[in-house]
């Protein structure tokens, strides 16, 4: 039997606890509300925080995971609370949902074993599709969410025939067994090769990288928009953690095996996501295809994996990539409740008719592009490329260099309409002013983080490995 660590396992105790309380709350509350849920989900993360920094130990690689995946989701429900005027949607199963995923995001990022690995996995994901279906009577949602679930059934029926092989070869679930097992076992390669294989082609099936990427728009699409844009960071986040880990602890002695298969799949995924986002005409189908894209970026220092950077590139990069995803939704929320569109003809203009949601939407942007005066994006740009150069892999750094290019292209395009005079007043609806007040601050948070970061990198670099 494998001991359970209650250090490591305690903020996703709290924030499955809170999760519960969250959905208890609205049962008890005199009228519906987002912001009792919202309050109680508050109020569970923050010590899962404080936990988190109090039992912080040597594994930098996990806390800072963990750190992404909590600072996200309280972003998340920050933001989320401008989503009160959707009838259709249940506040304290919406924050119920999200926490529960939350938490099977921090288990997944300190998972150490296989059956850990995949009950964490299905814990992220089965709150998550519920999450893009939960808008009752939206034909569209319904739609997407059974297309994430089909995507997720056959993801985890892959994931677990190589979890079986490779508890089939090592006779154990550990993660350092099953290292030590891999190094002297007599089963022959081609066997080691398929379990390893199997295992990665679930996970990478999860995270959506091409070939499996077309459920990653529909979804998108299909959900709210601070659904889509947990999903694209904290989910993203926890589960690309995860497969580094299992890469760096359980299987570096299959690197020979799993290498190619994962420089191929990065240069694909960055190439066909970066097209994809270059003919969209509408704001969240750009953040989803750009999603796939950076993807691809995340997972490129996986071929330098034992080089000098290879497991804090990721790291980094991931932290400002989901900072700058997520205020970029969040001002697309804010835009759809009180314009009623988040296409590029709504945002036009925007940075001069609403100068903070325009200016922080446009700062994102250039984050993600990794263009100035964004100077953090350009700088995790550069920290990812490194390990790549470092481990001999020049081809796949050309590819990373033109798929930068690929991604300006689209990032300005969008930026230039923001600056743009409006072409027609904006549609404004009316709606209760906490709830997009509460969200504005938000963004300006958010956006005061990246320009910190841009100014004084070191806060990045020297608190996260």
């Amino acid at each position: 039997m494998i001991p359970v660590d209650w250090v490591v396992i305690g903020p996703a105790l709290m924030v499955a606890v809170g999760a519960l309380l969250a959905l208890m709350i609205e049962s008890f509350w005199p009228t519906r509300t987002w912001l009792g849920p919202a309050i109680v989900s508050t109020v569970a993360v923050l010590p899962a925080g404080a936990e988190l920094l109090r039992t912080r130990g040597p594994d930098q690689f996990t806390f800072a995971l963990s750190f992404v995946v909590l600072a996200g989701t309280l972003y998340v429900l920050v933001a989320a609370i401008v989503m009160n005027y959707e009838q259709s949607i249940p506040p304290g199963e919406f924050h119920f949902l999200l926490l529960a995923s939350a938490a099977g995001g921090l288990a997944l990022v300190s998972a150490r074993d296989l059956v850990t690995l995949v009950v964490s996995l299905e814990l992220l994901s089965l709150p998550s599709i519920a999450l893009v279906g939960l808008r009752q009577g939206d034909r569209e949602a319904i739609r997407s969410a059974w297309t994430f679930f089909l995507a997720s059934v056959v993801s985890t029926a892959i994931t677990l025939m190589g979890v079986s092989l490779l508890y089939g070869i090592s006779g154990s679930l550990s993660y350092a067994a099953i290292d030590e097992a891999l190094r002297d076992s007599a089963m022959p390669d081609a066997v080691i090769a398929v379990a390893v294989v199997l295992t990665l082609v679930g996970l990478l099936f999860k995270l959506g990288t091409v070939p499996f990427h077309m459920w990653i728009p529909d979804a998108y699409r299909g959900s709210s928009v601070m659904v889509a844009g947990y999903l694209s960071a904290v989910s993203k986040a926890a589960a690309l953690g995860a497969l580094f880990v299992l890469l760096a602890v359980a299987l570096p002695h299959s690197f020979d095996i799993w290498m190619p298969l994962m420089a191929v799949v990065a240069a694909l995924t960055m190439t066909i996501g970066n097209i994809g986002a270059l003919r969209q005409r509408d704001g969240v189908g750009l953040l989803a295809w750009s999603s796939i894209a950076q993807a691809g970026f995340l997972m490129t220092p996986s071929v330098g994996l034992f080089a000098r950077d290879g497991l804090s590139a990721p790291v980094q990069y991931l932290a400002v990539y989901a900072l700058a995803n997520l205020v970029a939704f969040s001002v697309l929320a804010i835009v759809l409740r009180t314009h009623g569109s988040t296409s590029f003809d709504e945002l036009g203009g925007l940075v001069r008719t609403d100068p903070l949601l325009g200016g922080s939407l446009a700062f994102a942007l250039l984050t993600l592009a990794g263009f100035p005066p964004a100077i953090i994006g350009l700088l995790t740009k550069y920290i990812v490329l490194r390990p790549v150069i470092e481990g001999g892999y020049h081809v796949l750094a050309v590819i990373m260099a033109v798929n930068v290019a690929l991604g300006l292209a689209y990032y300005l395009r969008l930026i230039v309409k923001l600056f743009e005079a409006p072409a027609v007043d904006p549609y404004v609806s009316p709606s209760p002013p906490y709830a997009v007040r509460i969200a504005r601050y938000g963004v300006g948070m958010g956006a005061a983080g990246l320009i910190a970061l841009s100014l004084w990198p070191n806060l990045l670099l020297n608190n996260l490995p």
